[in-house]
């Protein structure tokens, strides 16, 4: 039998003195084995009747305790555990009520005031050597219970130890883990402030592109103006310059105009610049028309040096004034200028040969 199926336990008894209606109470130790088939008892009553405790021997069968449930009305397994619960609990089971009667050991159950229900009972049968028995199943008990109370103390200890080492681990992890954030944190700090600067330099970057591209647009913008002002200028001083040479030109032909009169007026009627002068030598044509005064040779020079030195200085004048492109034009009008001069100089000097 094994011994977690023993139980041992302290019941109260009330047992009939032999007297009319007399009664005593004392108590007894059960030790019950619980089988597959029948619970045995083992019963030491303790009075103080009796110099020596009386021990008893008893058994009861499963089939009666399953017709005791059917005679109840009551589960089987439920009316078992009831049973087990009355025989194996310390100083009884609360609700139930334990005698001997005739020789027989009886527990009920209290279902009311004054009413019991009988649970079972079993025929006491005196026996010499249970109390050595009970003792015996009781210390072995105890042996046994004392080696799974260390062997659980034991390992209560080492879960107590795997704890504080776990309890001790869980604390470095948390300081592990506080310390990596710490130090996640400093990085994404650093990160930032970098990204920040990084940020910062771009945008002083942009900001000078911005103030170079804006000084380079108004230095453009001046150097337009600049251009536009210079092409004004050279607009204006070509304009000045061709209405200076077109009135010096005016001037110019004016002058000679009236001077080729003036040598038209002096020479005979019909004849030509480039014929020779003809004398008239009648005397009588002379006194009618008068003494003209003779042409000498040095005024006919001078006059001759007068246009060339007029004609050379007018030309001069037009052309520092004009441009460069107008100094092409200025000296194509100055070549028949030129060649008007040659030709009348030809002219003057083969008249003076004449004369």
């Amino acid at each position: 039998m094994e011994l977690d199926n023993i139980y041992l336990n302290k019941l109260p008894i009330v047992a009939a003195t032999g007297s009319e209606g007399g009664t005593w109470n004392h108590y007894a130790f059960i030790e019950s084995t619980w089988g597959e088939r029948k619970i045995l008892l083992k019963i030491i009553v303790f009075s103080p009747l009796y110099n020596t405790p009386l021990s008893f021997l008893s058994e009861i069968d499963h089939e009666v305790l399953q017709q005791t449930a059917i005679r109840l009305e009551r589960p089987w397994n439920d009316f078992l555990h009831e049973t087990k619960l009355a025989l194996c609990t310390e100083g009884g089971a609360n609700g139930f009520s334990y005698a001997v009667e005739e020789n027989n050991f009886v527990w009920r159950k209290v279902v009311g005031p004054a009413l019991t229900v009988a649970y079972g009972s079993v025929i006491l049968l005196r026996s010499q050597c249970l109390l050595s028995d009970v003792l015996s199943n009781s210390i072995a008990t105890q042996n046994r219970l004392r080696n799974d109370v260390q062997l659980k103390n034991k390992v209560l200890h080492e879960l107590k130890e795997e704890h504080e080492e776990l309890v001790e681990l869980q604390r470095q992890q948390e300081e592990d883990s506080r310390l990596y954030e710490i130090e996640l944190i400093t990085k994404c700090i650093s990160i930032l402030n970098e990204k920040k600067e990084v940020i910062n330099h771009l945008k002083k970057k942009l900001a000078e592109d911005d103030d170079d591209a804006e000084g380079e647009q108004e230095g453009r913008d001046e150097d337009e103006r600049e251009e536009e002002e210079e092409r004004r200028r050279v607009e204006t001083a070509a304009a000045a310059a061709a209405a200076a040479a077109a009135a010096a030109v005016g001037s110019y032909g004016g002058r000679r105009l009236a001077n080729e009169e003036e040598d038209a007026a002096a020479s005979p009627l019909g004849a030509s610049d480039s014929e020779p002068f003809l004398v008239d030598s009648d005397p009588q044509d002379q006194d009618e028309h008068g003494t003209l005064p003779k042409r000498t040779k040095y005024q006919l020079a001078q006059r001759s040096a007068t246009t060339t030195s007029a004609s050379s200085s007018m030309s001069s004048t037009v052309t520092r004034k004009s441009t460069v492109p107008e100094e092409d034009d200025v000296g194509a009008r100055e070549q028949p200028d030129g060649q008007l001069d040659d030709l009348y100089n030809k002219d003057t000097q083969e008249l003076l040969q004449q004369m």
